[in-house]
């Protein structure tokens, strides 16, 4: 139980890490300017990031169970 815990965990940061929202600072200084449009493509890649992300968390709160239980059992 303890190595499936540590695989999903892992699993789970790694999407985490890959597919986590960046911060919206520019580490360059580069300054941004938004001319009142949307862009589509933006919010289906921003959604599917979100998604992946929530499913990595799941990964690691997964993993941690099956570690807990490994310890309890």
């Amino acid at each position: 139980m303890d190595i499936v815990g540590l695989a999903l965990n892992f699993a789970g940061a790694v999407t985490i890490f890959i597919f986590g929202l960046p911060p919206r600072i520019s580490e360059g200084g580069v300054i941004h300017l938004v001319a009142e449009q949307v862009d589509e493509a933006e919010i289906k890649t921003a959604k599917k990031y979100k998604m992946i992300s929530r499913i990595g968390l799941g990964l690691l709160a997964v993993g941690f169970l099956f570690q807990l239980l490994g310890k309890v059992m």
